[in-house]
């Protein structure tokens, strides 16, 4: 039987010890300990990730700017390169704060060192080593060492069970190059809005067409200027189409001549003697899979099946032209049509001034309501006027060289910059838009699969050098596109002058569906589900479209730049547009040009982007 228990102030620490309530004492103790202990180890290790997250972070920027630095020095002389380090740590310190986390970095553990030669290109490595205090030895015990001597401070001594200080370590590496060899391709809107002033209040500074010919001449001309830049530079105008007649052999593997949408026996490649907009003209159509699904990729030349040539509007039986005549006798107005109309084969549709797609008598095609590829047309020879207007698939009057793909021709990359200046001034504002089918042949500029080398003579880019573009591992490749619009995705109406949804180089001849499989809209459907398929009428299909393709493109390793042009409204559809063009660039590379003067300063940035030097781990 235990003695009962006596005053606390008379108990003795071994009496405690004995008892059941000092147990429970010292159980409490030891847990409260452990507990109070992982909470600081928790704080250490927190402590630890920020301290080296932005010790890293400091030395990444120190590297790049170390880089641009060494173009003041030269590091074969030790006091320049001694000038140079201090410089390295200088750039260190001021994006790390003194005392962040209570670091200690003396100088003796800041490495910064160059290794080549400017000729032949640098290698920058930066390394840093400091030590952070700890939180938890002061719970678990500072300095105890296992031989029992009680010895040791922050500084790593093996024999140190609780080291009261956490090493910290960070290191990179840059490489500078004489040459960064910059492939450039520029997709500019060429649509009809384009024509129209970039400031509604002040005119003075022109129309928007006007203001891109300038920026982009501007950078062509900073670019070249630049003698440590190896550009090569491409241009794709668009519109609903991009011609890429003077850019790809049309007779090369990436084009199939077929005309199943048209009179075969009458379609060529080839232009037919007096007939205006025949033969191709310089515009394809993108392949569609054995579902008939677009992708949003780049193909390849040898690709099946491959792109088809453009024609727009081209009635398989022919474009007949039928004249009447009227007479009118007891106010009875009776019409006599010629049954043997003229017929033109192989040519897209005219539109004549002096006709119409009925009699002035209400006969139209029998009855029937005309199609909607036009196939016949009524004009009173009774007429005085002959004369005729024809119009692409822009809204362009009296075709141009190319027929119906009267759009300024794509350049592909190039060095020469009079080539650059004369394509850039040809560029001119007629058309709809379709932001993704200027981005996807921009792609194939970029894309080595589509060089000749690869692809095979005559299969690929027409160039000079046949080995552009270069293959995506070579050294200081910078791959990059600058898209421009000032306006959202619009293929056009099914009526008047621009182009019906079904034509276009995205859609193809005939056909207005967006069939794509791969492409998600943000509802989680995709532009193939069959109680939603896709639709080019749709603005919110276009815009899942082009998202896919940028995002293709990002993931491959190119840089987008995308720029919104001109005034936006307030509207739902143009908020998507501008949104959709954010979304397309990479991160941090989007601009809005409100006018002419911001938009050449916007490619003045750019251009001061594209530099030399890039971290390389």
């Amino acid at each position: 039987m235990r003695k009962k228990a006596g005053f606390l102030n008379a108990r003795t620490a071994r009496n405690l010890l004995r008892g059941d309530q000092g147990a429970v004492t010292m159980v409490f103790a030891v847990c409260a300990s452990l507990m109070i202990g992982s909470m600081c180890t928790a704080i250490d290790a927190i402590h630890y990730e920020m301290t080296q997250a932005r010790m890293q972070m400091a030395l990444d920027v120190a590297t790049l700017s170390a880089g641009a630095d060494l173009a003041h020095y030269d590091t074969t002389k030790p006091a320049d390169l001694a000038n140079w380090k201090l410089d390295a740590r200088a750039y260190y310190d001021v994006n790390m704060p003194s005392g962040y986390m209570a670091l200690n970095l003396p100088d003796a553990k800041f490495a910064a060192q160059v290794s080549g030669a400017p000729a032949t290109g640098q290698t920058i490595q930066l390394s840093a080593t400091g030590t952070m205090p700890l939180i938890a030895p002061i719970i678990f015990g500072k300095n105890t060492a296992q031989d029992g001597s009680g010895s040791g401070g922050g500084s790593g001594n093996p024999n140190q069970a609780n080291p009261d200080a956490a090493t910290v370590t960070a290191s990179n590496a840059a490489l500078r190059l004489p040459k960064s060899t910059l492939e450039l391709v520029m997709v500019l809107d060429n649509t009809g809005s384009m024509s129209d002033y970039a400031n509604s209040k002040d005119h003075t500074q022109g129309t928007k067409i006007t203001g891109l010919r300038q920026a982009a001449q501007g950078l062509v001309s900073n670019l070249f200027s630049v003698t440590t830049n190896d550009s090569y530079v491409g241009l794709v105008p668009f519109t609903t189409m991009v011609n890429v007649k003077n850019a790809l052999q049309p007779t090369g593997k990436w084009l199939t001549p077929r005309f199943d949408n048209y009179n075969d026996q009458q379609m060529s490649m080839t232009a037919v003697k007096n007939w205006k907009g025949s033969g191709w003209g310089g515009c394809a159509v993108e392949p569609r899979d054995a579902s008939d699904n677009l992708l949003a990729a780049p193909y390849e030349p040898a690709s099946s099946p491959g792109f088809r040539p453009f024609f727009y509007n081209v009635p398989k039986n022919g474009f007949s032209v039928y004249t009447y005549s009227t007479s009118t006798k007891n106010k009875v107005t009776t019409c006599t049509i010629d049954k043997n109309p003229s017929v033109t084969a192989g040519a897209p549709l005219t539109y004549l001034k002096s006709g119409s797609v009925t009699t002035s008598c209400n006969t139209t095609f029998s009855g029937k309501t005309p199609p909607a590829i036009y196939d016949q047309w009524y004009v009173n020879k009774s007429s005085t006027s002959t004369s005729t207007t024809t119009y692409d698939q822009n809204g362009n009057t009296n075709y141009g060289a190319n027929g119906p793909c009267n759009i300024a021709p794509a350049l592909f990359l190039t060095k020469s910059q009079s080539d650059l200046t004369n394509a850039i001034t040809n560029m001119q504002a007629a058309g709809s838009t379709l932001i993704p089918t200027g981005l996807l042949w921009g792609w194939r500029m970029l894309k080595s699969s589509w060089s000749d080398n690869v692809a095979g003579k005559g299969n690929g880019w027409i160039s000079t050098d046949t080995s552009l573009p270069r293959p995506e591992t070579t050294q200081a490749l910078q791959r990059v596109v600058i898209v421009l619009s000032d306006g959202e995705n619009d293929p056009g109406g099914s009526t008047g002058i621009m182009p019906p949804q079904a034509f276009n180089g995205l859609s193809g001849d005939g056909r207005a569906d967006l069939l794509a499989s791969t492409v998600t809209r943000p509802d989680g459907s995709t532009l193939a589900d069959k109680q939603k398929p896709g639709s080019m009428g749709s603005v919110d299909d276009l815009n899942a479209f082009q998202l896919a393709v940028c995002s293709a493109m990002k993931q491959e390793g190119i840089i987008i730049y995308s720029i919104t042009f001109g005034t936006y409204g307030t509207d739902t559809d143009s908020i998507n547009a501008q949104t959709t063009m954010q979304s397309c660039a990479s991160p941090g590379n989007y601009y809005h040009a409100p006018s002419n003067a911001t938009l050449n300063q916007i490619f003045q940035q750019i251009a001061g982007n594209l530099g030399v030097l890039r971290l390389t781990q």
